[in-house]
């Protein structure tokens, strides 16, 4: 069974072992959780505070026992996640696809950052030029770019890769 990390525990909310997470909200749906190093929690609660989602995890029933979990990586096996449709993707679908620029071979997906509005893809440039130790950070969303089941298709605007 392949777990595939989706977030961390972010930081107590309230007083009764509520925490923050950071990453995928799909774990807002999950029955169970898998916590790197403590094994599987059930999920019994998840609402939003704002633009937050909070957990209520078992046997985290207060302020300090949730404080104890700050930053712990969170996963869910492979064969909880929900399908998706056609041409949508999880983040970790999409880390190591190679990266083609106007076509062309570039390099490939490191990574991708949650950062509000539109993910970040992180993209590590390959080849021999002197961009290939620079890493760039492209809008997942925008209109330029175009995720393909063989890669990531950038069609570059001026200074977005330089």
């Amino acid at each position: 069974m392949r777990r595939i990390e989706i977030g961390r525990l972010g930081k107590p909310h309230g007083l009764e072992g509520g925490l923050k997470f950071r990453g995928e909200p799909l774990v807002g749906q999950a029955s169970k959780i898998y916590l790197e190093d403590l094994g599987y929690r059930g999920v019994e609660e998840a609402y939003w505070v704002s633009d937050e989602l909070v957990l209520h995890l078992a046997g985290i029933t207060n302020r300090k026992s949730a404080e104890e979990l700050v930053g712990v990586p969170v996963y869910l096996d492979e064969s909880d996640l929900p399908k998706l449709e056609p041409g949508s993707y999880y983040h970790f679908q999409l880390i190591g696809r190679p990266v083609f620029v106007d076509g062309k071979a570039w390099g490939e997906v490191a990574g991708v950052e949650p950062a509000g509005v539109q993910d970040l893809l992180i993209i590590k440039p390959s080849g021999e030029s002197l961009r290939a130790g620079k890493t760039r950070y492209v809008p997942l969303q925008a209109p330029y770019v175009k995720v393909k089941d063989e890669g990531v298709y950038i069609e570059p605007i001026p200074g977005l890769l330089d």
